[in-house]
């Protein structure tokens, strides 16, 4: 799924990804353009967004690219 807004935020080396979605929960991973897996630790609350569709998505490290891929857990 694609991006609509990656914030990455260096001195506490977190990324908030907000995309449009709002089945993602936090514990589940996805993969940035380098393939590198990360792991939902939180969302962002946001009334207005959550009625449009939309999450923002919280990792750890920074998050490069603008497409989310959802890792399949078996």
């Amino acid at each position: 799924m694609k991006a609509i807004d990656v914030l990455y935020l260096e001195s506490e080396d977190i990324s908030c990804i907000t995309i449009q979605r709002t089945d993602i929960v936090a514990g589940q991973k996805i993969i940035d353009k380098n393939d590198t897996t990360f792991e939902v630790y939180g969302l962002v609350p946001n009334g207005r967004g959550l009625l449009n569709g939309i999450s923002s998505l919280l990792v750890h490290g920074k998050f490069e690219g603008n497409i989310v891929n959802l890792v399949d857990e078996e």
